[in-house]
């Protein structure tokens, strides 16, 4: 008989959602308190039952949702194993049964989630066997779940969802609580590394992709969705391993091959060399164990020998053996690897030998540690007959993280132009900047891209530069007295409701076809094509600007957009940055891009501006949203108050003018900083002469 599961006094304050002080304060004024059952006096542990039991009985145990519950069963799986291998354990069973799912899914569920006598030994029996025929690439050794509590909720979530998106809203508490350990690759990151593999491919494949250090399996994700189908893994950790295995499992869905095996890439490499056309990898970073006396003579080197220092060095040389002539290396390294003394040599012969392809800087933020920008490094093999060999390298500044849609800063720039022929795109100040290699092999071989971004400024004679700042100054000036005249005034008057709205969610709007919920097909929007038809891209909504994406026309799969559609975006960084946007003229019939919801009012019904102005609430949007690094929006979740068609159009157009007074705002800063920066650039460069202090 399994021991009781015992929690301490943080545990009880997380249950109750209350501080640990309130917990004290129980023990102390309230006798029937459970008593300690183990710990220290300190220290005390209590039996999970029986506070429960004592929280119930004194009405401050909260309702659970589905989704909490679940995740308090996998905390006591993890007792005494550790968290990441009640995941890999979970994910196991999800794989399992969406395995099983091809024939009689709701039939496997059941069985398992509420079959007569269920308990952890009786599906133990012979389950191993089955989970072996099933999922036969899966690290070993497994395990499979110990409380047959979680086995019925796992199972009964996959009733409610999928498998695979069970275990993506796991993942993500997942990775909130285990901040401790090795961070993975946040997903917009993990997408940017992905494009910029297939971007600069010679021949645009990305078919077998390899991450010899994959974690949870972030980069091997995003490599899918780039449209590889053989993922290839390796971690030295099992469970992660594991977890790795059964979520790409999950999400290949038996369209392609994935592999993932749990030993040290750098010690003993499963895969042999030139197998992969791209490799992506966020290495552990700062280990001076990594075996370089074991290593000392291996063909992988074929860069130089990295010190005991350069274990960053060592894993690029790793990746870059692993890929074919002409393969593609994308890598995530801290700053200090494109500067460091000790990997001066290394870096030479990268840029000697026309390897190294690119360096961008990405913002403090964007991945782990978050006080450190962190940069991108663009490889190819040498050799291969693909392409010409390297004369110059990229050097780019993403001072936000890049629109994977974008196109480079420009729009008649895109990324694989400069990173297949960098030396042929026009350098744009501050932002990119292609060097010649000969530049670069100086004494110090510093790939920091900053100081390379730092040429000559290019200014205009003085008389064009005045009649320019004079044009930017009376624009600036009439953008602020469009902004002036469309402030709020004073005649807004007090809600007569003097209370709560009715609330309606969107999936009862839905329901009785006063609404109508579109999104992209999963193969097409992406707006990363060269095709004809203009696309709406996610940050095309989130910056509110034109449709900038591009797709193949006369897709008939395709959604396009009319005018008076609402638009969403599917994910968000957080809750609070939030759009919301009614399609005008110059989105109609622009491709509805991936990863936006697209909503179609019955106009008889609901006013699109009304509409818009209340799903754009950050609070609205936090009750339908799920994930913590990204935020899910689920947009059947999301309520609209019940109000007669009039006064729908009463709000909708006060929402319609707070919206364009933000946008001649936003205008206007845009202009002004533009202005400002031109007379700064203009004053240090000695073109023009302050006037006199008034």
């Amino acid at each position: 008989m399994a021991a009781p599961t015992t929690v301490s006094t943080s545990d009880i304050a997380r249950i109750a959602d209350v501080g640990r002080a309130t917990v004290t304060n129980w023990r102390r004024r309230h006798s029937d308190f459970p008593a300690p059952t183990g710990g220290t006096e300190s220290r005390p542990t209590f039996t999970l039952e029986d506070v429960e039991g004592w929280l119930a009985e004194h009405g401050r145990l909260p309702q659970f949702t589905e989704q909490q519950r679940l995740w308090r069963e996998l905390l006591r799986e993890a007792e005494g194993s550790g968290l990441t291998e009640a995941m890999a354990r979970a994910a196991l069973f999800l794989a399992f049964l969406e395995h099983e799912g091809h024939t009689s899914r709701e039939t496997r569920y059941v069985h398992y989630a509420e079959g007569p006598g269920v308990d952890a030994e009786g599906l133990s029996v012979g389950m191993l066997d089955e989970i072996g025929r099933a999922l036969q690439d899966m690290p070993e050794p497994v395990a499979l779940l110990r409380s047959a509590s979680l086995t019925r909720e796992l199972a009964a979530a996959a009733t409610r969802q999928t498998p695979d998106e069970v275990l993506s809203d796991l993942l993500d508490r997942y990775a909130k609580e285990s901040r401790w350990r090795r961070p993975g690759t946040p997903a917009a990151v993990a997408h940017f590394m992905a494009t910029l593999a297939k971007a600069a491919s010679p021949d645009d494949a990305l078919s077998a992709v390899l991450d010899p250090a994959c974690g949870t399996g972030d980069l091997l994700e995003a490599a899918r969705i780039q449209g590889a189908t053989q993922l290839d893994g390796q971690d030295r950790e099992l469970h992660l391993a594991q977890l790795a295995a059964s979520r790409l499992s999950l999400r290949l869905g038996g369209k392609g091959h994935c592999s993932v095996d749990a030993e040290d890439a750098l010690a003993r490499s499963r895969h042999t060399g030139g197998e992969f056309d791209a490799v992506l990898c966020n290495p552990p970073y700062n280990e001076r164990d990594w075996g370089a006396d074991e290593l000392a003579y291996d063909s992988r080197w074929e860069y130089g020998l990295p010190s005991r220092s350069e274990s960053e060095l060592a894993w690029l040389q790793h990746c870059l053996s692993r890929v074919r002539p002409g393969g593609v290396v994308v890598m995530l390294l801290p700053p200090s690897v494109a500067s460091r003394s000790s990997g001066r040599r290394i870096r030479a012969a990268l840029v000697r030998h026309g390897a190294l392809r690119a360096v961008l800087a990405l913002p403090a933020g964007a991945a782990p540690p978050a006080h450190i920008g962190l940069h991108l490094w663009v490889l190819r093999r040498p050799g291969g007959g693909n392409g010409a060999e390297a004369s110059h390298v990229l050097f780019m500044n993403c001072k936000s993280l890049p629109d994977m849609n974008s196109r480079g800063g420009r729009p008649s720039v895109t990324y694989r132009e400069l990173l297949t022929a960098p030396e042929k795109c026009p350098a744009m100040p501050g932002v990119y900047r292609a060097v010649p290699i000969t530049d670069l092999l100086d004494d110090t071989v510093d790939l920091t891209p900053a100081p390379r971004l730092a040429g000559e400024r290019d200014l205009p004679p003085v008389a064009d530069l005045r009649r320019t700042l004079s044009g930017r100054r009376d624009s600036l000036g009439s953008v602020l007295s469009q902004a002036s005249a469309l402030a709020p005034s004073d005649d807004w008057g007090v809600s007569r409701t003097g209370g709560p709205w009715t609330m309606a969610p969107l999936a009862d709007l839905i329901r009785t076809g006063a609404l109508t919920l579109l999104r992209a097909k999963a193969k097409g929007g992406s707006g990363d094509s060269d095709g004809d038809d203009p696309v709406l891209t996610a940050a095309d909504v989130n910056e509110g600007r034109s449709p900038s994406g591009r797709g193949p026309a006369g897709d008939e799969d395709a959604v396009r957009i009319k005018v008076g559609d609402v638009i969403i975006p599917g994910t968000l960084l957080s809750a609070d940055r939030t759009a919301a946007r009614v399609a005008d003229d110059t989105d109609a019939g622009a491709l509805l891009g991936r990863n936006l919801h697209l909503l179609r009012p019955d106009e008889a019904r609901l006013d699109p501006w009304f509409l818009a102005g209340f799903l754009a609430d950050p609070a609205n949007v936090q009750r339908a949203s799920q994930g913590t690094s990204i935020v899910r929006v689920d947009p059947r979740r999301l309520q609209v108050p019940l109000l007669p068609l009039e006064e729908q159009q009463t709000y909708g157009a006060a929402f319609r003018r707070l919206h364009t007074f933000t946008t001649a705002l936003r205008r206007a800063a845009l202009q002004g900083e533009e202005t400002a920066g031109k007379l700064r650039a203009a004053l240090t460069a000695g073109a023009l002469r302050p006037p006199p202090p008034a």
